[in-house]
């Protein structure tokens, strides 16, 4: 499943570029923050403030279960993983941070499988800032108490000020089951926000598809004459056993019918 997470700044240029990188990236699914619009189909799912929200933009329209809207966050069950796409506006009081956080991790407490993803406006080393505050602190400590690990790798900048003075705000955490095998990224394409695109790849890799048996017979090579008569004859030398028996015909009528693998 390739999930893009991105904070559209409410921007309507932004959101157009989107659906066009959908579209040539073949996404699956899109986690949202502050989006210009939202749809009323069963392809989204929004919070309660209209600023987080899931978009399945696959061609196929991935379908989405147990969807659960809240201030703050929206969460829907899509492939066999719960999807949280997240907004903690700068605007929040800490103790209404606080409360949302407290939310989102009741909503996540006992499950498997859980991808966060979103825009927390939070501050901490651990994922690349140059200090901790207050709202770093919260999210570390809710997150790490629900055994989710940071996608987030190095320290480029998520977020950009107009004087292109930037910061890392755009977080990504996962249950251990995904982390393992997810490729998480910053796409680095042109998104009409002041937000970067972040892609993550989940889910287990496909099976590889087998290759198909090589062993043939060319019709073209076929002694008709020598074919028939070893078919007539061949129940006279059968040995005992089934595979004994299969290996006898095989060898019997490739030999004397003269057709070549």
């Amino acid at each position: 499943m390739l999930v893009l997470q991105l904070n559209l700044n409410h921007c309507r240029a932004a959101q157009d570029v989107l659906s066009q990188t959908a579209r040539e990236t073949k996404m699956d699914i899109a986690l949202l923050s502050e989006p210009h619009r939202t749809g009323s189909d069963n392809r989204w799912a929004v919070d309660l403030s209209g600023k987080a929200a899931i978009w399945s933009c696959g061609v196929t329209g991935a379908t989405m279960h147990s969807v659960h809207s809240a201030e703050g966050f929206v969460r829907a069950r899509i492939g066999g993983a719960w999807l949280n796409s997240c907004y903690m506006a700068p605007s929040l009081t800490t103790n209404e941070f606080e409360r949302m956080m407290d939310c989102l991790g009741n909503d996540i407490r006992g499950r498997s499988d859980v991808l966060v993803a979103g825009d927390f406006n939070a501050w901490a080393q651990d994922w690349g800032c140059p200090r901790i505050n207050a709202r770093g602190r919260v999210v570390r400590e809710t997150l790490a108490s629900l055994d989710l690990v940071l996608l987030n790798e190095g320290n480029q900048h998520t977020w950009f000020s107009r004087a292109r003075a930037g910061s890392i705000i755009d977080l990504t955490f996962a249950s251990p089951s995904i982390a393992t095998g997810a490729n998480w990224r910053i796409s680095g394409s042109f998104t009409a926000s002041d937000h970067e695109a972040i892609l993550c790849s989940i889910g287990s890799p496909q099976e590889r598809p087998r290759e198909p048996n090589p062993r043939g017979y060319r019709v073209d090579t076929l002694q008709a004459r020598n074919f028939t008569e070893a078919a007539r004859d061949i129940g006279n030398v059968l040995p005992s056993g089934a595979n004994k028996m299969a290996a006898t015909v095989e060898t019997t009528l490739l030999f004397t019918g003269g057709a070549s693998r």
